[in-house]
């Protein structure tokens, strides 16, 4: 475990999690949140902004078709792209 300066332990696991390097590719889905009825993500756009979005927005020149636990759906010009969040 390490010690934060208040001197509360974080488990090896969260330390291991909050330090992991992840090569962003140019659209890169960072989180999802909110209900199933209402979805939210968080994409990273290939400029590095990061941009908060729900179903019918657009994102990087397509638009979010559907927003699932893991993944966002994009679609453009008649192709879908499936972002997933990174494994950790």
């Amino acid at each position: 475990m390490t010690t934060d300066s208040d001197g509360t332990q974080t488990p090896p696991e969260v330390v291991k999690a909050a330090t992991q390097q992840v090569r962003l590719s140019r659209i890169t889905l960072i989180g999802v949140f909110g209900s199933t009825e209402a979805p939210g993500a968080l994409i990273r756009g290939p400029d590095g902004k990061i941009d908060r979005v729900t179903v019918g927005d657009v994102a990087s020149g397509g638009r979010v078709a559907a927003i699932g636990e893991d993944r966002v759906v994009i679609a453009k010009g008649g192709k879908t792209t499936v972002l997933k969040l990174p494994e950790v």
